[in-house]
């Protein structure tokens, strides 16, 4: 069985690299992806957690962070879409300008 520092340390990294990600980068479509990493960490933790303990509630949360995790995704993409058809951009700092 892996240690529970390690898988920690591991979806803290995860969470990290995701969350860096998320404030770097100006395009929606990596802003996606940089936070399913980071939902991807917290979800390693749960289910680290809950071996550890030897309790299945880790593993339930991480099951439902999952399934609200997809319809982020989807709904993002969804947006992705649409902004992408207007636009024709999916710079996120392109979208911010008012008009007016």
């Amino acid at each position: 069985m892996i240690p529970l520092m390690h898988s920690l340390i591991f979806a803290t990294t995860l969470f990290v690299i995701g969350l860096f990600g998320a404030l770097t980068r100006r395009n929606f479509l990596f802003l996606l992806l940089s936070l399913m990493v980071m939902i991807n960490g917290a979800v390693i933790a749960l289910v680290a957690a809950g071996a550890y303990w030897q309790q299945a509630d880790g593993q339930i949360i991480s099951t439902l962070a999952l399934s609200t995790a997809l319809a982020e995704s989807c709904i993002g993409l969804a947006l992705l879409v649409k902004i992408f058809h207007r636009r024709k951009t999916v710079n996120i700092d392109a979208l911010s300008e008012m008009k007016g």
